[in-house]
């Protein structure tokens, strides 16, 4: 009896202790990470990849980011400021640059040899008996280019002369930038304006000084108007829309006499010629009052 109880409390001592771990409810259990599966793996790792590069970009573009000045309103006024002294500054300059510019005026008619030679010597020496030269820029030209680098007729030199005006203009055709360089353009006849959109065949009869008389039929094409040459021209190169608004007749600015065109005087005698330089001396003294009238700068 005694020796079973012996046996029994030495086989208790030498058995071993329970697992403190192993279903104690107070201790928790520390487990080993579950292995997440490859690709999930690399996904979670561009992702920390991605993050910390953006991270990195977003403090270098806040670094290199120069500071907003309309955040603050000092600073936002201040430049308010000098917006506005600058356009002040364009605007007078513009300004300037404009009343420096002189007034300039075209007159057109068909060759450049007769009626638009004469009419630019007419207003030239109005415009020069008011001291106004240096205010002014004169020029002449005709729709074709026929007499191009010829003198005007000298029926028309000498019939002005002998009222004291030298036509010394050399002949030339229009161009496209007379419409962006002229303020104004002084057409002498309709033809010239543009109430005619296509070319015309003119037929003339001139008597010919032979061994004897000799009936001659010239066929002479006209070239196009004004108003038509501008928009075959705009569709070229850059021309202001508002450009056939300078376009007028030259005889819409006559007082004393009622025709509404300038004769043409080539196929004439003496006379027309007198006609001529009538009508455009009534019509350059209208056209200077009312220039000056306009632009009150060019008389100061």
């Amino acid at each position: 009896m005694a020796g079973a109880v012996v046996a029994a409390s030495s086989t208790a001592c030498s058995s071993p202790g329970p697992n403190p771990t192993g279903r104690d409810p107070v201790r928790r259990r520390v487990q080993a990470p579950v292995p997440r599966p490859p690709l999930v793996a690399a996904a979670a790792s561009r992702r920390r990849h991605a993050s910390a590069l953006l991270s990195t970009v977003s403090s270098g573009l806040a670094q290199a980011r120069p500071r907003d000045p309309f955040l603050n309103p000092r600073l936002r006024f201040a430049a308010a400021a000098a917006a506005a002294e600058e356009m002040a500054a364009e605007a007078s300059a513009a300004g300037e640059e404009a009343k420096a510019k002189p007034f300039s005026v075209l007159f057109v008619c068909l060759g450049n040899i007769c009626r638009s030679p004469a009419a630019e010597a007419v207003f030239r020496n109005l415009v020069s008996k008011r001291r106004l030269d240096s205010k002014f820029l004169i020029d002449s030209a005709g729709t074709i280019g026929y007499h191009e680098g010829n003198k005007a007729d000298s029926r028309m030199r000498s019939a002005s002369k002998k009222r004291g005006i030298e036509v010394t203009s050399i002949s030339r055709p229009v161009k496209p930038s007379d419409f962006r360089d002229f303020d104004l353009i002084l057409a002498m006849d309709r033809q010239n304006y543009g109430c005619l959109s296509t070319p015309l065949i003119r037929v003339s009869v001139h008597l010919c000084f032979m061994s004897r008389f000799l009936m001659c039929f010239c066929v002479e094409q006209c070239a196009e108007d004004l108003l038509s040459s501008f928009e075959r021209w705009r569709h070229r190169e850059p021309l202001p829309d508002s450009a056939p608004k300078k376009v007028k007749l030259i005889c819409s600015y006559c007082k004393r006499h009622t025709e509404s065109e300038v004769p043409d005087p080539y196929y004439g005698g003496p006379q027309g010629f007198e006609k001529v330089l009538d009508l455009l001396e009534d019509a350059c003294e209208s056209l200077l009052d009312n220039i000056l009238a306009e632009n009150a700068d060019i008389s100061a």
